[in-house]
């Protein structure tokens, strides 16, 4: 695949990698997410989610569910408030990092309500754009809006390398099945859990072995499918520090250690195991008894 890649020199929005190969983002959410985005702060403050969903194709059910999955993601909160004539209004948060009730929470307390921002610029850039419950869209233009970079894909300190070797290993996969083709978001939450493999004193090939084989036809959520792996193949740690129980052995009264609650050691066992075992006496028929009987010879009874 080629790409031809020439960035615009105004009129842009910057939106997260993670958000683009996130699989539970609908088409229709994520693109109500980059026109939330893509609206500048006067816009945004004029303009209502649903005005924004209602060029969406599929109708209300498809904006509701674009909804839900933003929200679900974090990506899109909403409050009611009383302003000073009493009357409750609704206003919702677009953000482009995905944000937890309480963060949303101090962005909807740290401004103004809609319609009654102050004169100048804020203090410190938004992460998100607040969108109010009425007003028309008027001013169309976009701008681009400031993303902070996201604290989960900070690079974490990696004193041994096995996050390292773990990232390499998962970017890697496509060349053993092209369907596991990873983002660099989607590496950076599977990397822990691929590093943990290694901790366990999985080897790299091992671990390569349990994330490929047998994949399902067809593969539908690549990363889903490895993070399940990841998560519930997890091996148990090794403990070098198993307490060792010593025995007797019955038979040569030597020590051995005790593996599955035997009571001989292995040399016995298998020097028992070689030894031919004696048959046991059969009882004579009636008509050897008999000719024993004439012969005069004592016979087996009982």
């Amino acid at each position: 695949m080629l790409r031809n890649v020439i960035a615009p020199p105004r009129d842009f929005t910057q939106i997260a990698n993670a958000h683009i190969w996130n699989d539970d983002l609908s088409d229709s959410a994520f693109r109500l997410l980059v026109r939330a985005l893509a609206l500048s702060e006067p816009a945004a403050r004029r303009t209502t989610v649903t005005e924004l969903a209602a060029g969406l194709t599929g109708g209300r059910i498809t904006a509701d569910r674009a909804r839900r999955q933003l929200a679900k993601a974090g990506l899109l909160h909403s409050t009611k408030r009383r302003d000073a004539s009493g009357q409750v209004r609704s206003e919702s948060l677009m953000s482009s990092v995905s944000l937890d009730a309480g963060e949303a929470e101090q962005l909807f307390v740290g401004r103004p309500g809609a319609g009654e921002r102050k004169v100048g610029r804020a203090d410190a850039p938004s992460p998100g754009t607040v969108l109010p419950a009425g007003g028309t869209l008027r001013d169309d233009t976009p701008s681009p809006l400031p993303v902070p970079l996201d604290p989960a894909l900070d690079p974490a300190p990696d004193p041994d390398g096995r996050l390292t070797a773990a990232e390499q290993l998962l970017r890697s996969l496509r060349k053993t099945d092209p369907r596991l083709l990873l983002g660099s978001a989607e590496v950076a939450r599977l990397a822990p859990l691929a590093a943990e493999w290694l901790a366990r004193g999985v080897s790299p090939a091992g671990l390569r072995h349990a994330l490929t084989a047998g994949l399902p036809v067809p593969l539908k959520c690549p990363a889903g499918l490895l993070r399940t792996r990841l998560r519930d193949k997890m091996p148990a740690h090794e403990s070098d520090d198993q307490p060792v129980t010593l025995a007797i052995c019955t038979d040569c009264e030597r020590p051995f250690r005790v593996v599955s609650g035997e009571n001989r050691c292995a040399r016995c066992r298998t020097a028992a195991a070689a030894q031919p075992q004696q048959p046991e006496p059969t009882r004579p028929g009636w008509r050897e008894r008999l000719r024993l009987a004439d012969a005069g010879c004592p016979s087996h009874t009982g």
